[in-house]
């Protein structure tokens, strides 16, 4: 009944739940924390299966319609404006307590490193938050910590270029890893945050089963494995409850929509000579196999029922009306809300931008893979491994869902989370539930 005395939250991005029982994939350091700690063989994502809101869900154990990221991209109506969580480049910020809300009150180290909506968040003591921009890191990055890594010759001049750049993400999570384990060895939080990123900008460009996103796969458990060699040479591996996981998993895309095209096809959208919009009824924020539709001032009144039948008639969608917004974990759409008034769900296989010219699509990087699909599509669910002090060993649980990641951490470092939807995963601890 000893809590641990620290907790490590690994996210390695796009982590599929059927990776791991891989058997042409050399994956020991995945392997032996599910041997000796608990599983959860699908982890289920909230909707849209995109990073930022599955994210803070992690560090709630709430839906996006209590803690407000909606999606990476979502639109504010008041001032006409794409609102980019993706890369942390909007001050708008979580709607409820968090984790490291929690453990700052009672006076807890928590660390962040390249974990989504943790910009300007002074409860992370040590915090590199994710962003693409060397400009954010140098203003945003927690002074101290980027002096001591930059002491230590660590390139931290090099994270925007490194984050930037898929092909150099790899060096980007090394980056990420060193961070953490200077922590680990010169003020050990009692919880960290650690994002890795190359598996999911893998399978983006190059496939689900590409010899690259399996090669990102075997270099992610590397990492985790010198992670774990590092707590041990530090005697700090039994006295650490160490979660591992993914936020989604992924589909490989067939057939792509760019809705805002479509819009203006529709006459609902204009654009000028340079794709600038001159005139918006109606705008798309894709979250790649989901979307928020915002109908706007000035849209006719028939405009809702005009666009429900035109995307419905598209194979490979589903259109969803505020009438099953709840049942999602998503609001009622309001003027200050960032809520679409439709919802689009793509089928397995379907993919959606929001590119509103043919000319801005085809300079954008091309996804062959993607998510933000409906957590019903099994392909969607994300691996879960738990091990170390406080958590039991040989559990294995069917299904997990995302609400109850943070629940369980806050009863691992014996904080109350009281306002997260989410229960934690009584069976698979050795501290007493809170």
């Amino acid at each position: 009944m000893i809590a641990p005395a620290s907790v490590i939250m690994l996210s390695i991005d796009g982590l599929r739940a059927d990776v791991i029982d891989d058997p042409t994939l050399a994956l020991p350091a995945l392997r032996t924390l599910m041997a000796r700690g608990t599983r959860g063989r699908r982890l289920l994502p909230i909707f849209p299966t995109v990073t930022w809101p599955c994210h803070t869900t992690m560090v709630t154990g709430a839906s996006p319609a209590r803690h407000g990221v909606l999606g990476n991209l979502t639109f504010d109506r008041a001032r006409g404006e794409v609102v980019e969580h993706f890369g942390d480049r909007t001050t708008a910020p979580v709607r409820m307590e968090t984790l490291w809300d929690r453990m700052h009150a009672r006076g807890e180290r928590v660390a962040g490193i390249c974990w989504p909506k943790t910009r300007d968040v002074a409860a992370v003591a040590d915090n590199i938050p994710e962003f693409y921009e060397q400009e954010l890191f140098e203003r945003y990055a927690s002074r101290p910590l980027w002096t001591e890594l930059a002491q230590h010759h660590l390139p931290v001049d090099r994270y925007g270029a490194w984050s930037k750049s898929h092909p150099l993400g790899p060096m980007q999570d090394w980056l990420s890893l060193e961070t953490a384990l200077h922590l680990l060895r010169t003020r050990p939080p009692r919880l960290t945050l650690l994002h890795f990123l190359t598996l999911d900008s893998f399978q983006h460009d190059y496939g689900v089963e590409s010899a690259e996103a399996r090669w990102a796969l075997v270099h992610m458990d590397a990492l985790l494995g010198r992670l774990v060699t590092v707590l041990d040479e530090l005697g700090r591996l039994a006295s650490t409850a160490l979660l591992v996981f993914g936020d989604h998993g992924f589909v490989d895309v067939e057939t792509t929509y760019h809705l805002n095209q479509i819009l203006r096809a529709e006459r609902l959208l204009e654009v000028d000579a340079r794709g600038s919009i001159t005139r918006r009824l109606v705008w798309a924020a894709s979250n790649g196999g989901a979307a928020h539709v915002y109908i706007l001032d000035g849209a006719p009144a028939t405009t809702e029922a005009r666009l429900r039948e035109r995307f419905a008639a598209l194979p490979g969608v589903d259109v969803i009306g505020r009438e099953r917004f709840r049942d999602l974990g998503l609001p009622d759409p309001t003027p200050d809300s960032a809520q679409g008034d439709l919802m689009l769900a793509a089928h397995d296989g379907v993919f959606f931008t929001g590119h509103p010219t043919e000319e801005i699509a085809a300079a954008a990087p091309v996804y062959v893979a993607a998510h933000g699909h409906a957590p019903t599509i099994p392909k969607l669910a994300a691996a879960f491994i738990m091990a170390g002090a406080g958590i039991r060993e040989g559990v294995s649980i069917d299904s997990v869902s995302m609400l109850d990641l943070a629940p369980t951490v806050a009863s691992l470092v014996g904080v109350d989370l009281p306002a997260a939807e989410g229960r934690p995963l009584a069976e698979a601890l050795t501290v007493a539930p809170r």
